[in-house]
C-alpha cells in the first residue's frame, strides 16, 4: 500500500505530523514507565499502543516521502532529509519492542527469579536510550525537512 496524496494534498506532510507527534509522546511515555514500576500495569499497554501507532505512521511518513521525493525539485537538504528519514524507523522499532516488555515486565516477573531493582535498572536504561534516541533523531530530522521546504519557498520573510 502506497500513499502518495489525502484529500488532494501531498500525504507526506499531513502523515509525518503523526509520527513528529505520537513518537515523542511514546518515548515519554516509555520512560516514565520505566521509572516508576507501578505505573507500569495501568499505563504500560497504552504507551505500547502509542508506540505502536507511531511505528506505523514513521513507515507511512517514509512511504509517502519517497513519493514525494520524486516530484520535488532535487536539492542538497531534499537529499540529506530522505537519508536522514531513513533513520527514524530503527528508532520507532526500538521504542516499541522497550514498550513491549516494559508493560510485560509485570506479568513476566511473577514467572521470572530475577532481582526487582536489576530489571528495573536494565529497563530504565534501555528505556532512556531508545527514548532519546527517538525524540532526538524525530527532532533532527523534523528540522531538516522543514529547512528542506522553507529555504527553497519563494517566501518572504
Amino acid at each position: 500500500m502506497n500513499i502518495d496524496t489525502l484529500f488532494g494534498l501531498p500525504a507526506h506532510p499531513l502523515v509525518v505530523h503523526a509520527a513528529v507527534v505520537l513518537l515523542p509522546i511514546a518515548a515519554i511515555g516509555l520512560i516514565v514507565i520505566a521509572f516508576v514500576p507501578r505505573a507500569r500495569r495501568t499505563y504500560g499497554p497504552i504507551v505500547f499502543g502509542v508506540a505502536l501507532a507511531a511505528t506505523v505512521a514513521v513507515g507511512l511518513a517514509q512511504q509517502s516521502g519517497e513519493s514525494l521525493e520524486g516530484q520535488v525539485k532535487k536539492t542538497e537538504q531534499v537529499e540529506e532529509h530522505t537519508e536522514q528519514g531513513q533513520t527514524v524507523l530503527p528508532w520507532a522499532i526500538a521504542v516499541t519492542l522497550a514498550s513491549a516488555v516494559v508493560a510485560a515486565e509485570p506479568y513476566l516477573e511473577r514467572r521470572i527469579d530475577l532481582p526487582a531493582r536489576a530489571v528495573t535498572g536494565v529497563l530504565v536504561a534501555v528505556s532512556l536510550i531508545a527514548g532519546i534516541g527517538a525524540t532526538w533523531t524525530v527532532i533532527e530530522v523534523g528540522h531538516s525537512g522543514a529547512a528542506s521546504v522553507w529555504d527553497n519557498a519563494d517566501v518572504e520573510p
